[in-house]
């Protein structure tokens, strides 16, 4: 890690502050409103079928047949090169699903998507992006509350980044399941998943999420997160697997 860790304070806004997003209304009736459907909160951008319905069904039939495994999350540890171990919890259950010869299609899309969406909605451009990963998420399956590139440091009592990571996106393949919607609670918004959406926002502290449990089905779900061009590191080393964006 660097000798000049990278720091956000806890989002502390109060339901009737004026909303961080600069519309002049209060945050309860702007980016905080309980009221549903309402739009999504500042920052975080969803593009309806950016992938096609027929793409789509071709890749989940695919995807059923392929190996998976269950994944971890990053834990501090000092003694590791760069800070971050894995560890099981009972707080991420899910699979991660071997993509085969399907990688190569699924790499493609999300660089199209860090090359297009992103930099339109962020107004930031892409320096590199991880390895896209298919989860699965079985009835029962979850990821609790999470931020992607921080972790919160109760005796500081701030988020601190962790990996390099500025920007995470999801791309959902499926809708026939219940429950698993995405959770955004310091903004009270509730994502349900839509056959063919593409879904991103900023990956630190103020934009921690979880993805519900599944009730009945199977979600499925491509991920992967970016380094933004001119964005401080946080590691000497890139994640394995990562990607150059095209110049």
């Amino acid at each position: 890690m660097n000798a000049s860790p990278v720091t956000r304070p806890l989002f502390r806004l109060q339901r009737t502050d004026p909303c961080f997003c600069g519309s002049g209304r209060r945050f309860k009736s702007c980016c905080g409103s309980l009221t549903e459907p309402r739009n999504p909160p500042h920052g975080v951008h969803v593009q309806r079928r950016f992938l096609d319905s027929e793409t789509c069904a071709e890749w989940v039939r695919h995807l059923d047949s392929r190996p998976r495994s269950p994944l971890a999350v990053h834990a501090l540890d000092d003694d590791e090169p760069a800070g971050l171990a894995k560890e099981k919890t009972h707080g991420r259950v899910t699979d991660k699903v071997d993509a085969g010869e399907l990688q190569a299609a699924i790499v493609e899309r999300v660089q199209e998507a860090f090359a297009t969406a992103v930099p339109a909605g962020l107004d930031r451009r892409v320096d590199w992006f991880e390895n896209p990963q298919v989860l699965r998420y079985e009835p029962g399956g979850l990821y609790g509350p999470h931020a992607d590139s921080d972790h919160f440091m109760p005796a500081e009592g701030h988020w601190r980044k962790v990996i390099d990571r500025d920007v995470s996106i999801l791309l959902y393949l499926n809708e026939d399941f219940e429950g698993g919607e995405l959770m955004f609670r310091q903004f009270n918004y509730r994502y349900r998943p839509h056959t063919g959406d593409l879904l991103f926002f900023p990956s630190h502290g103020h934009y921690a999420h979880q993805a519900l449990p599944v009730k009945h089905g199977v979600r499925y779900v491509v991920v992967s997160w970016a380094a933004f061009v001119d964005e401080p590191r946080v590691l000497t080393v890139r994640p394995s697997g990562s990607i150059d964006m095209e110049r």
